[in-house]
């Protein structure tokens, strides 16, 4: 079975969109918030349920926890980023780009 790609006839004016950059901070605050509180959820349960496992002290557990919070905090900035960088897009009429998973990239300034 073929699939067929709709294309619109025009592409929308930027303006027709209704995106401030108030809704554009709101939408990449709410992916960001997103990130954090589930990502941190996950890992902490994770950790603790493998730090209990094992047996482990207490002291073991807080320092497999602040390990475990590093690629958290580093999805969670990405995501702010890559989310800002993509209502900023959306918002000037443009198309979604290929994700770039460099840490920083998004924070750079546009040249």
């Amino acid at each position: 079975m073929e699939q067929d790609v709709l294309t619109p006839e025009k592409k929308p004016v930027s303006a027709s969109q209704a995106l401030s950059p108030f809704a554009c901070f709101l939408a990449a605050a709410g992916a960001t918030m997103g990130t954090l509180f589930l990502l941190g959820a996950a890992s902490a349960a994770s950790v603790w349920a493998f730090i209990k496992l094992l047996g482990l002290p207490d002291p073991v557990l807080y320092v497999a926890l602040a390990i475990g919070a590093i690629p958290v905090v580093w999805a969670t900035i990405w995501v702010a980023g890559r989310a800002w960088h993509v209502e900023q897009r959306l918002s000037a009429g443009l198309d979604i780009d290929t994700p770039n998973f460099s840490m920083m990239h998004y924070f750079r300034k546009a040249k």
